[in-house]
């Protein structure tokens, strides 16, 4: 101990330096920085599904394409209007990164007018080849089984743009690639040549991600630029994957550089309030924000890409460095006060000397809170695990190295005569020691009615729901979604069915029947199928069914653009696959995914008759799902070992059972508190909110062994319980009461935010300080004063 202080006060100004010199090189990182919200973001890693959604794609083509609105006011068909869309198309396909774009000018008709079987074969009609009737092709869009509900709405006044961009094939088969040796190395299937041939693969993506990335920002910006050149004839909003992962990007990046700066400027404010002195502002301010610049630097030289649910990491560590520096300031006053004889470097050394076994136990336990989302199984929580672990050490080292570094460079402290104690956590000791018993009671009702919430807890959210409703994004996914036939794709593949399905009669009945049966849920929008080719060719041929004969004469004869349109997504001769594609109405307020799949399983199986084994339920729904119950089951499973953990911990640092016990008790509250308010307000969780719990934890438990190391040291003044209870509240009380308002106050800023995901983790992290503060200065005293455990010195 004595070469540190040697070190951090006598040689200050070089080791400044040095500090300053590594923070340098980190920062220097940044432009390398990156952000991630594509849909590796949002799947499992290793799923089983992942690798058979990836075939799917591959054989009948991506469903990432975007999807424009094209809203009118009157006729869509009019010659007016027909030329201002025919100009939008020509437009959006001179765009670099286009690949082709689909609308209603281009899409063969077969009712308008209403072709005979014979017909079917001749030339195809379409508005773009001049040979349809308008009149006609008006009542075909709206009702037409491949057309209504899909292109266009069935009021007739909405229209869907379908703009598919173009693929970067050496980029898909890397990343092909990548999922199967995944999934292999989950099974434990791998050899350390092909873990390391994995860890290549992963890096060459990263990087050719973001080029991707960038590529696709710059796509989706040139067709909005596209939009607001037409918007004069048509109300337009554009929707699809891609753009919403754009968007979100966008969101995280603004949320990052606008809170982060709201963050620092509201924390310093309340900083001179509780201070009053620019030294105690600008010190702890300072390192804070070095300390997260540094972790940002640090992410940039790993290759680390920020998501969702890491997005806020910077706030994170902005309040987590700044509560050690304020645990170190309020000491440092404290002492200097007690002791105003002492000078400068012997202040210093008290104070550190003093705090940083609380500080490092501290550490060590969030350490830990964090530690239990590294089993999650979904990479981007992996990573915002190790993200924080990482994050609160530097915060640590930073700390303890910068504070007496500076404060020994600087004349020493004038400290004016200052209350050591504060009105609120004197009312809190009151309060315990008055209506302690009636708190127990109070403590219990809430319990109860947190395990109320957290048995109503589910995962079930819309990506809708993420974003405001005056926002263009949750406006465009709202009319897609309602006009245009749903949002959110799920398939149905049926296995080895293909060549079957020409000849055999009942087969077609059963696929019509699944086809029946999906388009009549609440939850679903637009189906499509072969089946629906088979409602086309019935009309052609005056409402009558075909039989197998003709219908093999039939489908060899179709136009390529018919083929193209209700043949080729739909059956494939190739893999004698039928394939089914249903699209989820995310307006949908009941819409619950997991319930919802295993409704269509069982349907299908047990009333349709289909053997479970010959078809595949796949699309982004499925992984999505998969993602969302495999965190919501390890994160409530490893809830209860992270406390275990934590308990082990407190035995090793406060060597007592039973103090470690009791410590334990009021930080079980934050976590089932913030849980159960969610689950009363049916509130889900997701990507985001599921990291608040470890949050709770960590802070709820910083702040009892803040509490419970002054407490042993006041104890052995007089080993006065109640007395200590009061000194202990007069001391680190203050700091604790200081820290979680400023660091309350921080991330309640996030509730400004367009994104509801941030709102949701700001005022949940808001709430789980206060409440761990509350607990910490009510429960944990009281439960020591009630059982006066043995307390060691």
């Amino acid at each position: 101990m004595n070469v540190f202080f040697n070190f951090v006060l006598k040689k200050a100004l070089l080791g400044l330096t040095l500090l300053l010199l590594v923070a340098v090189f980190f920062i220097a990182q940044i432009p390398d920085f990156q952000l991630d919200a594509s849909s590796d973001s949002l799947v499992l890693e290793g799923d089983k599904n992942l690798s058979y959604y990836q075939s799917i794609k591959k054989n009948y083509g991506s469903d990432d394409y975007l999807v424009i609105s094209y809203q009118v006011e009157d006729n869509l068909l009019a010659p007016t209007q027909l030329n201002h869309l025919k100009k939008f198309r020509q437009d959006l396909a001179k765009i670099n990164q286009v690949k082709s774009v689909t609308t209603i000018l281009d899409v063969p008709l077969f009712r308008s007018p209403p072709l005979s079987l014979i017909d079917l074969t001749g030339e195809s009609i379409s508005i773009d080849n001049g040979n349809a009737n308008l009149a006609l092709a008006n009542d075909e869009f709206k009702n037409s089984p491949l057309y209504a509900n899909n292109l266009v709405s069935k009021d007739g006044k909405t229209t869907a743009v379908l703009v598919a961009l173009r693929d970067n094939q050496k980029f898909k088969e890397l990343r092909e690639s990548r999922d199967k040796m995944r999934i292999q190395r989950a099974n434990n299937k791998l050899s350390d040549d092909q873990q390391l041939k994995l860890k290549i693969i992963e890096k060459q993506i990263l990087k050719n991600a973001t080029a991707q990335s960038k590529l696709q920002a710059q796509t989706i910006a040139q067709i909005r630029t596209t939009i607001s050149r037409y918007s004069d004839k048509a109300h337009l909003f554009l929707g699809g994957l891609p753009m919403i992962t754009t968007d979100i990007v966008a969101y995280i990046s603004s949320d990052l550089i606008i809170f982060s700066l709201a963050v620092i400027g509201l924390m310093s404010l309340i900083l001179a309030i509780i201070f009053k002195s620019i030294r105690w502002v600008i010190m702890p301010i300072g390192i804070s924000i070095v300390s997260a610049l540094i972790m940002t630097g640090v992410l940039a030289y790993l290759g680390w890409k920020v998501t969702v649910i890491s997005s806020n990491f910077f706030s994170l560590l902005l309040v987590m460095t700044l509560s050690v520096v304020i645990h170190l300031v309020v000491r440092y006053r404290e002492i200097a006060q007690l002791n105003p004889e002492l000078d400068s470097n012997q202040l210093i050394k008290d104070t550190l000397s003093q705090m940083f076994k609380p500080c490092l136990f501290t550490t060590l336990t969030t350490f830990v809170a964090f530690g239990s989302l590294l089993i999650s199984g979904i990479r981007p929580v992996i990573d915002f695990g190790w993200m924080m672990s990482i994050g609160v050490t530097i915060a640590l080292i930073l700390s303890f190295l910068a504070f007496p570094m500076i404060m020994s460079l600087l004349p020493k402290a004038k400290i004016e005569k200052h209350k050591t104690e504060l009105s609120v956590t004197t009312s809190l000791a009151k309060f315990v020691e008055k209506f302690g018993h009636h708190l127990l009671v109070v403590l219990i009702i809430f319990v109860i009615g947190a395990g109320f919430g957290v048995s109503k807890l589910s995962v079930e959210n819309r990506f809708i729901d993420y974003f405001k409703k005056d926002t263009e994004i949750n406006q465009g996914l709202t009319l897609i979604d309602k006009k245009l036939g749903g949002t959110i794709p799920l398939e149905i593949i049926f296995d080895d069915l293909a060549e079957d399905y020409w000849f055999d009669e009942d087969l077609r009945d059963e696929i019509h029947e699944v086809h029946q049966y999906l388009d009549s849920l609440q939850e679903t929008g637009k189906v499509l199928s072969i089946d629906t080719l088979m409602q086309l060719l019935t009309q052609a041929n005056n409402n009558e069914a075909l039989n197998g004969f003709f219908l093999n004469i039939i489908r060899f004869q179709l136009p390529e653009s018919a083929k193209t349109q209700v043949l080729y997504p739909y059956l494939s001769e190739d893999n004698g696959q039928l394939r089914i594609v249903i699209r989820i109405r995310e307006t949908n307020k009941e819409l619950k995914r997991g319930e919802l799949i295993d409704k269509i399983q069982r349907h299908i199986s047990t009333n349709l008759g289909f053997k479970p084994d010959s078809f595949h339920l796949s699309g982004m729904l499925i992984l999505y799902n998969n993602m969302l119950q495999s965190l919501f089951e390890s994160q409530i499973e490893t809830i209860a070992v992270v406390f275990v953990m934590i308990f082990i911990m407190f035995l090793f640092i406060f060597k007592s059972i039973s103090l470690s016990i009791l410590a334990l008790i009021p930080n079980t509250l934050p976590s089932l508190f913030i849980l159960g308010i969610m689950g009363l307000l049916n509130i889900p969780l997701d990507l985001m909110t599921i990291t608040i719990s470890a949050i709770a934890i960590g802070i709820g438990v910083d702040n009892a062994i803040h509490y419970i190391h002054r407490f042993k040291d006041e104890f052995k003044k007089d080993k006065d319980y109640m007395a200590t209870m009061y000194r202990s509240h007069a001391s680190i009380g203050l700091a604790m009461f200081y820290t979680s308002i400023t660091v309350t106050m921080g991330f309640l800023i996030l509730a400004l935010s367009n994104f509801i995901p941030s709102i949701y983790f700001g005022v949940f992290t808001a709430i789980a300080m206060l409440s761990a503060l509350l607990a910490n200065l009510t429960l944990l005293p009281k439960l020591i004063l009630m059982v006066k455990p043995k307390i060691n010195p």
